[in-house]
Parts: C-alpha cells; structure tokens; sequence
C-alpha cells in the first residue's frame, strides 16, 4: 500500500510537466558498464600492455603491434608483415545501495530492495596490422572498440526508477601511415572511422508509463590520429600519439510509453587523447616503460537529444572533468623464448562527485597488472596478462522528481581483466635497391 501511495504522488508530478517527462525518459540511461576505465573509455586494446598497466604504450621498441593505437609512428619498429590479434574478458564485480529522500520517499523505501549488484561480463576482441613497404615507409591498419557500455537491470529496486539497460558500442577503424626520417625521429598519421549504436531504456512501468529512452540509434563520425617517436640514444624510445576528438551524430528512435518518434537527433562529443610514452633498455634483459594519458573529457558538456515525441530537448547531464592516467612497468626477458611483465598505474575519472549518476558510477581506480609472452615459433608470439582493478567507492546523489524525490546511494567495485592474444611476423624487411652506378 506504501508503494501504491508513492507511485501515485509521482505519477501525479510527472503529469505536470513534459520536460520532466523527457529528462526521465531520455537521461536515465546504463546501469553498468564494461570499459572499464575513465568515463566510458574501453581500455582493453592489447594483451601484451594489459601485462603492465599499460605502461610504454605509445613508445617505440614493443614486440606487440597494438602500440599503434596509441602512436602511429611506432609502426616503423617492425618489419615485413606483422598481425596482433588480442581478446580481454572483463570480468567486474559491482553492488550498489540507496535510498529516496523527500516528499514521495517514504512508500518507495519501503517497498523497495535497498541493494542491488549489476556486474556483467564482456568480451573486447582488438586487431591489428602493420606492413613494412619500404625502408622508409610503413602502412596499417587497426580495428578497435574504443568506447563502450552494456547492462541489463535484472532485479525491481530502489535504482530502477533512475536506472535500467542500456547498450553502447563505438567501433573504429584507423588506416595509418608511418615515415622514418632518421634514425632517431619517426612521425604518423591515420584516419579514425567510427561507427556507433546506442540503445538505453529506462522501466518505468511502476510508475504507468512502460518503456521511455532511446530504442535504437546509430552513427558514424570521422577523426585523425597523429605521433611521433624519438630514440636520442639507443635503448631510449620516446613517444607521443594523439587521437583527436569525434562528434557522433546519431539519429533513430525514442519513446516515452506509447508515444514514439523514428526521427530522434543528437550529437555526442567524444574526447581527445593525447598519450606520452617512455621505454628505457636498462639491460639487454629488462625495460622500463611509463605513461601519462590526459583525456579530454572536459568538452563532453551536456549532450543534447532532440526527441519530438515529447516536445522537448532533452539533456544529458555528463559534465565530466578531464581523465588522466599515470602507469609504471617492466619487461624482463626470462629466456630467448619467454618475456614477463608487470605494471601498476593510478586513474584519474572525469566522473566527480557532483555529476555522477547511477548511470555511470565510475570513480578513481588503481592497477595492478602482471602477463608474459612465449615465442611459440620463429614466427608466432603467445601473450597473455591478468590487470586487477580497485575502484574508490562512487556516491552518487541523482534527482528523480526535482524539488521531492531524490535517490542517494553508494556503488562499489571491481574487476579483472583477463587478456590472450597472438602475434605473427612474415618476412624480413624489404631489401633496399642497389644504385645503378657504384663508386670506386
């Protein structure tokens, strides 16, 4: 009977307003998430970086071609054919715990769980390509998922009126080129092609309405990539790799109960990121690598979605802070045949306390990765890691109806990250041609 009194207090405020109505229907949205690293970032892109923290990523001198995702010039470290192909399994554990404030508080708390976990496994496959076409040029290409969100809420309680399931994928395709200049400088650049689909749906049948959100939309967006790697002396590899920011455009369909509109439009702005990378050859057995990543998430604002079925411009209220990552590592070569690696870094979230939503509980984490790889051939690499994540407890404070219900919780967690990749390499380097006329 408390639960029927709240839910008919709100359902009254919800009828006094369409705009309210859009802001329930349209910025309630995931209820986990599986990137597991700032913002919605997927940071899974290599099994053998995974092993450290990914540390040195965007330097030159790694076995694993997945460094050009990072810096395009790196490419000029290998030669003839290389492919990396690398599979991650994430694996988080997460529970979160609330509770409603204000007018129409008192049947919801009630009724309603006070508790729920809403952690799903996920699999991120990345591949890639580099092939040395001459002494000074190289070519390749990179398939990726560079951002990403997925959840089902699974259990009725108190969150599920600001939170429900939710399914984001961006995925990029970047074609590159590398030229080495010298023997010490490299530079490169691609072409991000990305293509995004997004569907997130809020429940609100307790409350009479049924299904509200976005039911399925899609994208496409064009960016760049740029790098540079330096060797000052040998055994040092310096780098820098950028990938420009991209403004998706997605258009498909919303709907607030019974009401639909197939011509939904909105833009969501993705960040920059610009990584500088360091690899030192202490000995001929043992690397040590570092990064630091800012991530631009700063000019995300409040991304807007036009949605005629309510009348109204709905917005959602991201207003992140700029990401950064610092990480440390090491790459020992055991044998001729074994190399192991360990790493730990520290990551700041754009997501601070006064815009998290339940949504997106993300919040500071620290890793702590260790992996290894094993030449099974001459030309076959096995490369496997494992990257603990622990992240600082998230509050989130979330408005359900401005001015009388307000949802007030706490979410916790963490997650493994279980990576196996395999690199291959095919012929040696392109001979240079002989001049025509020697000298004597």
């Amino acid at each position: 009977m408390m639960l029927k009194g709240g839910i008919t207090m709100i359902k009254a405020s919800l009828s006094k307003s369409s705009g309210l109505r859009a802001v329930l229907a349209l910025s309630a949205s995931v209820f986990a998430y599986d990137a597991m690293a700032g913002g919605f970032i997927n940071s899974s892109q290599s099994s053998v970086f995974n092993g450290m923290a990914y540390a040195g990523a965007a330097a030159g001198g790694s076995s694993s071609a997945a460094t050009m995702f990072y810096n395009p010039a790196t490419m000029t470290s290998f030669t003839g054919l290389t492919i990396d192909t690398n599979y991650t399994f994430g694996l988080p554990t997460s529970k979160a715990t609330g509770s409603f404030s204000g007018a129409l508080s008192a049947g919801l708390n009630a009724a309603l769980p006070g508790s729920a976990n809403y952690d799903k496994d996920y699999f991120v496959p990345a591949s890639y390509l580099v092939y040395q076409l001459n002494d000074r040029f190289w070519a390749g290409i990179s398939i990726n998922s560079t951002y990403g969100n997925q959840t089902k809420a699974d259990a009725l309680w108190r969150g599920s009126l600001v939170a429900a399931s939710t399914k984001l994928r961006i995925i990029t395709a970047t074609p590159s080129l590398a030229y080495k200049i010298n023997e010490q400088w490299s530079i490169g650049a691609g072409l991000q092609i990305q293509y995004a689909s997004a569907r997130q749906v809020v429940n609100l049948t307790p409350l009479g309405v049924g299904g509200a959100g976005i039911e399925k939309a899609d994208g496409w967006a064009v960016g760049f990539t740029l790098g540079a790697n330096y060797e000052p002396i040998k055994g040092t590899q310096i780098g820098l790799g950028l990938r420009s920011l991209t403004e998706q455009d997605l258009e498909g369909t919303t709907r607030y109960g019974g009401v639909q509109s197939t011509n939904s439009k909105g833009t969501l702005n993705l960040p920059n990121r610009v990584n500088l990378s360091l690899r030192q050859t202490v000995n001929p057995k043992l690397d040590v690598l570092a990064s630091v990543e800012w991530q631009n998430w700063g000019r995300i604002g409040n991304a807007k979605l036009n949605n005629p079925a309510n009348a109204a411009l709905a917005v959602l209220p991201f207003g992140y802070d700029d990401g950064w990552f610092f990480s440390l590592g090491t790459e020992y070569k055991a044998t001729d045949k074994l190399t192991l690696r360990a790493g730990a870094g520290y990551e700041i979230s754009p997501v601070n306390d006064q815009v998290r939503r339940l949504s997106l509980p993300d919040s500071d984490r620290f890793w702590l990765s260790t992996g290894g790889s094993y030449q099974i051939t001459e030309r076959m690499m096995l490369n496997a890691s494992y990257s603990y994540l622990h992240f600082q407890k998230a509050n989130i404070t979330q408005v359900v109806v401005p001015g009388e219900l307000t949802f007030n919780g706490v979410s916790k967690q963490n997650a493994h990250l279980l990576s196996i990749g395999l690199t291959s390499r095919w012929g040696g380097a392109p001979k240079r041609e002989e001049p025509i006329v020697k000298k004597f």
